[in-house]
């Protein structure tokens, strides 16, 4: 089909091939773009260079031109190509949306969204392709960059503009939303605040907003910097600076306005801590302490006889891992990794007391020697008040076979508030999983209660969190910082109830909310938890319900999903096993999620569907748990009643294997004991410079015992 002479020239423009640059060319511009389109790159090139010496350097075939030497990864012909075409047209909104991707090339992230501003503000009222693929490449790059805040805004924007035309951006958005460790506060879709009525400034405030609708964020920001110049401290104004400000990676700018927006006593309090907690998670000398993680490297005289020593001595655990997984590229791993503990495991666990449990004092690994290096042990450690102890009780342990002069690295730095706040222990392998989670129960409650609200943070001027929580100035900080505490420790299933914090610090508690009157479109999705769900309208409730399920915020979907199983005015509108799903997949413990299970299967079986899916979820929670005998009773249920159906048996075989009952390849295997997850938060990794793991997992077994749980075929 030939190029339609009445479609947008390729130039950028806005008017019709007939009209423009390239009405004279229109038969070569068509095998161009054929060839384009049937990735012949090459040719195209070859054929622009030819128009471009018999024509001349037209707009059109610098913009094709650009385009695809960006697509071979031609990126210094592509920079000169885009230079002559801004040249010549400064301000077209092709040209400078080829020059934003060729900046994320070259992770220049400050330029390319400056050029892409640039092209939006300069768009003649249609979307060349070009400016919508370099919001799609700036957003990505962005993501690369953690800039997650940003990233999302142009995401945004992209699927905006695609409508159902482009999946991709939706995609992404979802993927991000998926993200566990993606904050709330980053996934939160920040709607623009309205201009209040009767303001002197509403023309300016809406030509602003209209600018922001539009794409041109810079422009719609350096408006309202102006308004807020003339009139500070109007909240409508500082809210939309901080969002727009923070989509365009001027994160400082960001910073700057959320906290003047907490700042201001028209603002409702929660409203000021969730702002001000959005600061702190964006101000990226908040938490400027660190304190080094360090690998420090001692020569070993005697291997064998050392790891003798490790292998018998009490105070050194063997590390349940797959050694093979522990080698940097090129190198063999080691022949050994060990925990460092600061006293024995105990015989039991028993009646294991908090005081009596051991606590990782440092990661051994014991390297053999090789043609070009003396054997030696990398011990990984923090530096911290209690490092030269550490390597005092290392060497007292091993130190006949280890060198005097050890070489020390630091490989990363790990924030004083996250170490403050984590806590290492080696709990006995027989530690039942309610005594497990008594005790991790006590010590995050000594945690949160008594050692972190003794740390001094720059979020809170230096001050503790004791220290602010009397200062008026300083309450709606401390307030975020205990909410940003909170969202993290809600994501990640951790059981404590922060406002037994806020009331320890004579602190306003986080209550519930009566939703009467709520916009569920607009309701910030951090406060959904808190909404007295009985009196949702259904349609309200599903609007709410949709959105912290497309944000997976673990919380929210607890506390809606149970109101929507309650239903039964919602029976036809949502997929009761769907709600289910989420609410074991978000249970914040193993018990919690087993209740759930056997609610799951009695609706199966009143619907008379098959419970499979509820047998192998239970089976995956039961092994984590090391119930062995249950686990051998799921097992053969499965096996013997549901094997046949669609996908149990590609299910069954997947659990297992993952939690290594039987190998990739269907035989039976043992190097991890039932009751260590699949992917073990205790396990170590080659970066030694992540040494903090969840507390909550349970400790695995040393991995040569073999697993207890039999399956038929094993024998």
């Amino acid at each position: 089909m030939s190029l339609d002479p009445y479609q947008p020239c390729p130039c950028g423009s806005g008017n019709k091939i007939k009209f423009c640059c390239s009405k004279d060319i229109q038969t070569e511009l068509d095998k161009v773009i054929r060839a384009v389109q049937g990735e012949q790159r090459a040719s195209a090139l070859e054929h622009v260079h030819k128009l471009i010496a018999d024509k001349g350097a037209r707009n059109a075939l610098l913009a094709i031109k650009a385009d695809v030497e960006l697509a071979l990864g031609r990126f210094d012909e592509a920079d000169s190509t885009i230079d002559e075409f801004l040249a010549a047209s400064p301000d077209n909104p092709v040209a400078l949306s080829l020059s934003a991707i060729h900046a994320c090339s070259q992770n220049d992230m400050e330029s390319a969204i400056e050029d892409l501003q640039q092209a939006m503000e300069h768009l003649q009222g249609m979307l060349p392709p070009s400016v919508y693929s370099a919001i799609g490449v700036v957003a990505q790059t962005l993501l690369q960059a953690g800039d997650v805040l940003a990233a999302r805004g142009h995401l945004l924007m992209q699927a905006g503009l695609a409508g159902d035309q482009d999946e991709n951006p939706v995609r992404l958005l979802m993927r991000i939303n998926m993200l566990r460790e993606v904050p709330l506060l980053l996934k939160q879709d920040y709607m623009y605040a309205e201009c209040p009525e009767g303001v002197e400034w509403a023309e300016e405030f809406e030509k602003a907003k209209k600018l922001a609708l539009r794409g041109a964020w810079i422009a719609a920001c350096e408006l309202l910097d102006g308004l807020e110049e003339r009139y500070p401290g109007q909240p409508a104004i500082l809210r939309n600076i901080g969002i727009l400000s923070g989509w365009v990676g001027q994160r400082d700018e960001a910073v700057v306005a959320w906290k003047k927006y907490a700042s201001l006593p028209e603002v409702p309090l929660d409203d000021a801590v969730e702002a001000s907690a959005l600061a702190q998670l964006l101000d990226p000398e908040a938490e400027a302490d660190e304190i080094d993680s360090m690998m420090v490297v001692y020569e070993v005289s005697d291997t064998e006889k050392l790891m003798e020593i490790c292998l018998s001595d009490k105070r050194i655990s063997n590390m349940p891992v797959d050694l093979s997984e522990l080698s940097a590229e090129g190198e063999p791993p080691p022949k050994a990794a060990f925990w460092l503990l600061d006293r024995p495991i105990p015989e039991s666990g028993v009646e294991l007391t908090r005081d009596a449990i051991p606590i990782v004092l440092g990661e051994i690994y014991v390297f053999g020697k090789r043609t070009d290096r003396s054997a030696r042990i990398e011990f990984s450690v923090l530096r911290d008040e209690s490092f030269e102890g550490t390597k005092s009780a290392l060497t007292a342990i091993l130190g006949e076979f280890l060198n005097e002069s050890p070489t020390e690295e630091v490989v990363s730095q790990v924030p004083l508030a996250l170490a403050a706040l984590t806590w290492r222990w080696r709990l006995p392998d027989d530690t039942p999983s309610t005594k497990r989670r008594e005790l991790v129960a006590e010590q995050r409650a000594e945690v949160m209660l008594n050692r972190w609200p003794e740390l001094r943070l720059n979020s809170l001027d230096g001050k503790t969190p004791r220290e602010a929580a009397g200062d008026p100035k300083l309450k709606v900080a401390t307030l975020a910082a205990i909410l940003l505490l909170e969202l993290g420790s809600e994501q990640n299933g951790s059981e404590f109830d922060f406002n037994e914090l806020r009331k320890s610090l004579n602190l306003p508690t986080r209550d519930t909310i009566d939703p009467t009157g709520i916009d569920a479109l607009r309701i910030s999705i951090v406060k959904i938890p808190l909404l007295d769900v009985a009196k949702l309208s259904d349609e309200d409730l599903l609007m709410l319900y949709r959105r912290v399920v497309l944000k997976h915020a673990s919380e929210a979907i607890r506390h809606l999903s149970k109101e929507v199983l309650h239903r039964s005015s919602l029976k036809e509108k949502v997929d009761k096993n769907e709600t289910y799903d989420l609410l074991i997949r978000t249970a914040v413990n193993a018990d919690d999620a087993l209740a759930y299970v056997a609610d799951a299967k009695k609706n199966a079986s009143d619907a008379g569907e098959s419970p499979a899916r509820w047998l192998l979820a239970e089976l995956s929670i039961r092994l984590s748990r090391a119930d062995t005998a249950e686990c051998q009773t799921l097992v053969q249920t499965i096996q013997s009643r549901y094997m046949q159906e669609p996908g149990v048996a590609q299910g069954l075989y997947e659990i297992l294997v993952s939690y290594g009952i039987i190998s990739p390849e269907g035989r039976p295997a043992g190097p991890r004991p039932v009751g260590t997850p699949p992917t073990a938060s205790t396990a170590a990794s080659t970066e030694a410079a992540s040494p903090l793991w969840t507390p909550d997992a349970p400790v695995a077994a040393s991995g040569s015992e073999k697993s207890k749980l039999w399956i038929p075929g094993m024998d």
